[in-house]
């Protein structure tokens, strides 16, 4: 029995909560019901005041936002290395609010700003023209090729020289040679057999007179004696130079006076293979003139339309190189488009950031307006720009601001199945305490 009766009470108290919970339901749906009567119906019932004035509302949920918002994103993928606000913050536009890890395109903005230095000095140089300096060292730059010109003409004035110098040694040789080779001469033969005969005669007479006294006991002081004694040593003589003119030159003589024509012959050939590189340096130190004197002259001359054009666009190359540098590194920072205020910050230092993916919410909160989330399809079209609003916030209970419609959207939105349009209210007066995002309530009287 007593089992019996706990089951009993159990059971009991289950009924009650089951009662308790329809009771809720069906309460829950009356208060809807009569919500949405109070909201939607124009057939309300008007037997008191407070209903006929509720009568047409159109009532709506919005949200308090700014005029101008934008959900910042990176178009480049990397770490997050720093971020430069905090929420909350007044931004000016322009400000870098969050940058990527970039060191390496920071470098290569440097280069490119080097390289715009650079070629930009290189035009004003060019378009400035030549220095009192520049044009005297183009002159002595001249003056030294020319003096180069004329040593090398010298250098080969002087290899020519050689050449015939070289082959006039070579005649010199040829002709001992051929001297060497010609004797005896039939001539030189006669000759030498005259004077063999003149000195036999001398050396006859000589004896002759040195017979005749010969007998005298100081014969040797005599001049007779003498003269026998030189008219002998004068036909000795003769009789020596005929052999001589009688045997000729020597095979040695010939020999040697042949080794003098090949030396001076291979003279010539030296002094002659000079003269292509002596005729090479001639015509160098002219090129070398030929360009010392043009330099001049295009110095003198300045800048010619070609080349301020040339470094124009060698300037012009030089900043799109830059300007795409930094577009680079542009691409991994987030970069305040507007002025306005940090809403919410979505990432943290050391995060990878997608491209594309909102990092930061910026919003110009100096200029507020409510947006409507749930409008109905069934209203909007009893809207027109321009009708009064009326607008409440459940962070300011009891205040009821004026404003009016500043735009509709022409297409709508779908949220959970239903379809709704957003309707933008200029709101007048706003509290300088709501803040973006908060929850806001509409009523609006169409006329």
């Amino acid at each position: 029995m007593k089992r019996t009766g706990k089951y009993t009470v159990y059971i009991g108290i289950a009924a009650l909560v089951v009662l308790a919970l329809v009771a809720a339901v069906f309460g829950y749906r009356a208060y809807t019901a009569g919500r949405q009567a109070d909201v939607a119906s124009p057939q309300q019932d008007t037997a008191t005041p407070e209903a006929a004035n509720l009568e047409g509302v159109i009532w709506a949920s919005g949200k308090l936002l700014p005029a101008r918002w934008a959900g910042l994103s990176l178009a480049a993928a990397g770490t997050v290395s720093a971020i430069r606000a905090t929420e909350g913050d007044q931004v000016e536009a322009g400000a870098i609010l969050l940058e990527l890890d970039n060191s390496v395109l920071k470098s290569q903005v440097a280069a490119a700003a080097a390289a715009v230095a650079e070629a930009e000095a290189a035009q004003a140089r060019l378009l400035a023209g030549a220095t009192p300096a520049q044009q005297a060292a183009a002159h002595a730059e001249v003056a030294a090729a020319q003096a180069g010109v004329e040593l090398a003409h010298a250098g080969l004035e002087e290899a020519k020289q050689a050449v015939e110098a070289a082959k006039a040694q070579v005649n010199i040789a040829r002709a001992q040679y051929a001297e060497l080779a010609s004797h005896p001469a039939p001539a030189e033969l006669t000759e030498a057999q005259r004077q063999v005969e003149v000195a036999a005669a001398a050396l006859s007479q000589a004896q002759a007179a040195y017979n005749l006294v010969k007998g005298d006991v100081n014969i040797g002081l005599l001049p007779q004696a003498l003269a026998l004694q030189q008219a002998t040593a004068g036909l000795d003589a003769a009789k020596a130079g005929y052999k001589v003119a009688a045997q000729g030159a020597t095979q040695q003589q010939l020999a040697v006076a042949r080794a003098q024509i090949g030396a001076a012959e291979a003279g010539v050939n030296s002094a002659q293979a000079a003269l292509p590189a002596a005729d090479a340096r001639t015509h160098s130190a002219q090129a070398a003139l030929d360009a010392a004197q043009a330099a001049l002259d295009g110095l003198l001359a300045g800048a010619t339309a070609e080349d301020r054009a040339a470094a124009a666009a060698r300037v012009d190359t030089a900043k799109a190189a830059l300007v795409s540098a930094e577009a680079q590194v542009d691409q991994t920072r987030v970069i305040a488009p507007f002025a306005g205020q940090v809403g919410t910050i979505l990432v943290r230092p050391g995060e990878l950031a997608t491209p594309g993916q909102p990092v930061l919410m910026l919003g110009d909160t100096s200029q507020m307006q409510v947006e409507t989330t749930d409008l109905r399809e069934t209203d909007v079209t009893r809207l027109k720009a321009g009708m009064p609003v009326e607008v409440t916030f459940d962070a300011l209970p009891g205040r009821t601001f004026r404003g009016a419609i500043a735009r509709i959207a022409p297409m709508s939105t779908v949220e959970k199945g239903s379809t709704n349009y957003t309707v933008v209210v200029k709101v007048d007066g706003l509290d300088p305490s709501l803040r973006w995002g908060m929850t806001a309530f509409v009523n609006i009287r169409p006329q």
